[in-house]
């Protein structure tokens, strides 16, 4: 489930480079580009959530996803570049490492 973690981070990182008042990008990403680029993205955490969660709960999952991340993407741009580069990082390493922890607890974890 954390998997969705990424689409919906790179999709509100595409959103804010998008934006005419950016500051962490040189020139705006182009919008129509953009536009369907997120929504892509939005699908792919959306379809990531549905197979771990109920219609409902995975709507309002992605829902708060993109809330959460959106503001502190822009938060975090306003610093310098290396904080976004570690937020992200920091994103990615937590969102990929979640299922190779639930294997080895489901696998090599003391149940008695």
């Amino acid at each position: 489930m954390l998997l969705s973690f990424i689409p919906a981070w790179l999709a509100c990182f595409i959103w804010y480079g998008a934006s005419s008042r950016q500051t962490f990008l040189k020139k705006a990403l182009p919008k129509p580009v953009s536009s369907i680029t997120v929504l892509v993205l939005l699908s792919l955490m959306l379809v990531i959530l549905l197979q771990h969660l109920p219609t409902v709960s995975a709507l309002i999952t992605g829902f708060s996803l993109v809330c959460c991340f959106l503001p502190l993407v822009t938060l975090i741009s306003a610093y310098k570049k290396y904080y976004l580069h570690l937020s992200s990082a920091l994103i990615f390493l937590l969102a990929l490492s979640s299922p190779f922890i639930s294997w080895l607890g489901l696998n090599f974890g003391s149940y008695s």
